[in-house]
């Protein structure tokens, strides 16, 4: 049996591929490295957008000449859109590494992690606490599990011992870990952290309303020298009444007094958040608060979506916008954001930096993190894992050029 695995979507989903490689791997299987070499390929999907969801099928209909399994979010909320792919195309009824090895007639197994480059992805816990109106993730993903503080210490151990230097900890919402069980996050990022070894941590998402009463303990997770100084907490819309329509439990303010607690706490923090424009009733007066609200808080890592309705969620019943008020809205918050960046990358030049330096570029080459986990170009190769100062020379919209520095 050689498997080809196509993963699209969240960290959330990179770990589910790397629980099926693993279990195939366990079995005897072989991971195919091109899909014309595999006996069998499994598209593991999303289904955050019905743009996402078009380009899922896009995805099946490439390999529907071989025997497909389409596994992820998509097929479990959205099979009926698989119904006419012909008999090679199976569909998995829920997310995750189990559906798919029980169609492969195989147990699940824990196996070896997977070690991208020098960069390991490790789930902590599975669903979702939030209730939010737009959100499909949640209807798929479940309610919140989460994995016990043992087990995430080891996978961690597994991880650097294959070689890791990079650790993503993922889940639909991190700041949500231990709800479920009365371990929470700090608690668990304790013993995360007293893991030995040269190596970054970079926390994944977490809602404001999970942080929230967190966030002072938060502080010394992001101080610690192993954590990567970047929180990615997504305020959706700086509207307080889109926010409730979004079934979103907190305000605007409330949001913006979490990001200041964290930039008072952590030196130079990197904030990360997500905006939905066009959201069903969103005036010319809800889209400029978001605006300002970015003018305001200036996060540096920026993700932003056109509303799409989801089926099987209360805001896909809400009267939508036409798709040209969304596009132009999407432009304009697209290049503020630019504005922001810009000028916080050119300030930057001349700073002289500790990296890691985490993928290759391109020839000749290497991409790299600093502390604030920015993106720093390196116009010359080094080996993953390496660690070296530079001095920023250049700058671009998104990213930073750094040369070697041995001041």
């Amino acid at each position: 049996m050689k498997v080809y695995i196509e993963t699209h979507g969240c960290t959330a989903n990179v770990s589910d591929s790397q629980d099926m490689r693993n279990a195939i791997l366990a079995a005897g299987g072989t991971i195919a490295e091109k899909p014309v070499d595999a006996d069998i390929v499994i598209i593991n999907t999303c289904a955050v957008t019905e743009f996402t969801s078009r380009n899922m099928l896009k995805a099946v209909r490439e390999y529907k000449n071989k025997k497909v399994i389409v596994a992820g979010c998509m097929a479990a909320a959205q099979p009926y859109m698989l119904e006419h792919m012909g008999g090679n195309v199976h569909c998995v009824d829920a997310p995750g590494a189990l559906p798919v090895t029980s169609l492969l007639g195989i147990k699940p197994a824990a196996g070896r992690p997977f070690v991208n480059g020098k960069t390991a992805v490790i789930s902590i816990a599975e669903g979702c606490v939030g209730r939010c109106s737009y959100c499909i993730v949640r209807l798929v993903r479940g309610p919140l599990r989460s994995v016990p503080p043992a087990r995430v210490v080891e996978q961690v151990k597994n991880a650097l011992g294959y070689g890791a230097k990079e650790i993503f900890l993922t889940a639909q919402d991190t700041g949500a870990y231990g709800l479920d069980t009365g371990t929470r996050l700090p608690e668990l990022m304790r013993e995360v952290l007293a893991v030995e070894g040269d190596h970054k941590i970079r926390l994944g998402m977490m809602n404001p309303f999970s942080a929230a009463d967190i966030v002072d303990d938060l502080v010394k997770v992001f101080n610690d020298p192993k954590v990567y100084r970047f929180a990615h907490v997504p305020i959706q819309s700086g509207s307080d009444r889109i926010l409730e329509l979004m079934n979103r439990p907190y305000t605007a303010e409330q949001y913006g007094a979490i990001i200041k607690k964290l930039r008072e706490g952590v030196p130079d923090i990197t904030i990360s958040t997500d905006y939905i424009v066009g959201f069903p009733t969103e005036s010319e007066e809800d889209f400029s608060l978001t605006m300002e609200e970015l003018e305001t808080d200036r996060p540096l890592k920026v993700n932003i979506t056109r509303f799409s309705p989801r089926p099987g969620t209360p805001a896909a019943l809400m009267d939508g916008l036409p798709f040209r008020i969304k596009k132009e809205r999407s432009r304009k918050l697209t290049l503020l954001h630019h504005d922001v960046t810009s000028a916080y990358m050119r300030d930057s030049i001349g700073r002289r930096l500790s990296v890691l330096v985490t993928g290759p570029g391109k020839p000749g080459s290497a991409m790299a993190r600093d502390d604030q986990y920015h993106m720093i170009v390196i116009p010359h190769e080094y080996p993953l894992g390496s660690r070296l100062n530079v001095k920023i020379c250049g700058a671009s919209t998104t990213y930073m050029v750094g040369e070697p520095d041995d001041k």
